[in-house]
């Protein structure tokens, strides 16, 4: 029988996002039967732009900037009442099942549709944080268009709410994916194979965030030496502390983070044996949690960009302390088996050397006291 845990979400959300014609609906069917193979309830909330328009709010019909503003602002208010109601109720009723609601599209989908600026207008109208809304979620699966690399299956015969050409979904594709920038568990799905191998890859990203048995992505791990940052792409800059903690246990790994961007942070709690537990955690117990760490290591502190390369999602880490000048450039490929044969590095980042596996460059390893940068 599955037990609630301090260390395990009452409810995992997993959005699946993506361009128009991505698959994600179809996808739902196949996922919803291997989590449940699994030993999961699955809830799926269904696109909320999809079922206004389907009530007769049809974007389309809108010539006013300010009208789209109201319709875009009245999913974000719908798409929130659906996750937390879903959240509590299922949480509520199922008190001791393993539980995960799949979402067709999640909030940060809105900032692709409007000007930045009417974007933030809302959020501090509603008293609402970007790193909150993006970071709510237990992990983000962008699903490309088949606009981009499968052009033959673009069609717009399953949703009569998809009004865009193939260019404007390749647009639309990638102003989706700079507005998830900076999630934690963000991973990309393209169309280097059929559809069956898509979402069985989506199904293999879904399982790494659960902690499920599936074939590992393999990340590359670079050591830089130069960066022109003038010539980063649209990026998200997040400012990380890490602490390692005490633990009974000598084969187990517990972590607090202090993670955001804007003086607005998220605290998480994690705990790392054979897989790996995450939680969110208050201001308050993140405080607390600081006094057990572990005296034979210090804090890691660094500062992350976020870009996307060639659909690769890319994380350029810049240490401070006694790692100070350190940077790292951490690289997950599109495909699950990780071929870095077929990884790209991004031209304005030159690389000292390929450190991926070198324990010495592992965090933990890195947050011991008797270490020495060399």
């Amino acid at each position: 029988m599955y037990k609630n845990s301090r260390l395990i979400e009452p409810v995992s959300m997993i959005v699946l996002t993506g361009g128009p014609c991505s698959g994600k609906s179809s996808s739902l069917a196949y996922l919803t039967e291997r989590l449940s193979d699994n030993g999961f309830m699955v809830f799926v909330i269904p696109e909320t732009a999809t079922l206004i328009t389907n009530s007769g709010i049809d974007r389309r019909k809108m010539n006013k900037s300010k009208q789209v503003v109201m319709y875009e602002e009245a999913i974000l208010d719908m798409q929130l009442a659906f996750e937390e109601t879903s959240q509590q109720t299922v949480t509520r009723i199922f008190t001791e099942r393993k539980k995960i609601i799949l979402l067709d599209r999640g909030i940060m989908d809105i900032k692709a549709f409007m000007p930045d600026d009417d974007f933030r207008a809302i959020l501090k109208k509603k008293r609402l944080t970007e790193v909150r809304l993006r970071d709510r979620y237990n992990g983000v699966i962008h699903l490309v268009t088949a606009a981009e690399g499968a052009p033959a299956f673009y069609t717009g015969e399953n949703n009569s709410a998809r009004i865009e050409t193939p260019e404007e979904a390749r647009i639309i594709d990638q102003k989706i994916r700079e507005s998830w920038l900076g999630h934690p568990h963000f991973k990309i799905i393209d169309n280097s194979t059929d559809f069956e191998g898509k979402i069985a890859r989506t199904f293999s990203a879904i399982s790494h965030f659960l902690g499920l048995p599936a074939p590992l992505q393999i990340s590359e791990k670079f050591l830089v030496k130069n960066v022109r940052h003038e010539k980063l792409p649209t990026h998200q800059i997040i400012h990380m502390e890490q602490m390692y903690l005490r633990s009974k246990n000598k084969n187990e790994e517990i972590r607090i983070r202090k993670r955001g961007q804007n003086r607005a942070y998220l605290y998480f709690l994690s705990r790392k044996t054979l897989v790996e537990e995450e939680e969110l955690i208050t201001e308050q117990e993140y405080l607390n949690l600081t006094k057990l760490i572990d005296p034979k290591t210090d804090v890691i502190e660094k500062e992350r960009i976020c870009f996307l390369w060639s659909n690769q999602y890319c994380e350029l880490d810049t240490y401070t302390g006694k790692y100070e000048g350190v940077i790292i450039l951490k690289i997950e490929p599109v495909e699950t088996t990780g071929d870095s044969a077929n990884m790209q590095i991004p031209p304005f980042i030159d690389i000292e050397d390929n450190i991926t596996g070198n324990l010495y460059y592992n965090e933990r390893s890195m947050a011991m006291k008797q270490k020495k940068r060399t």
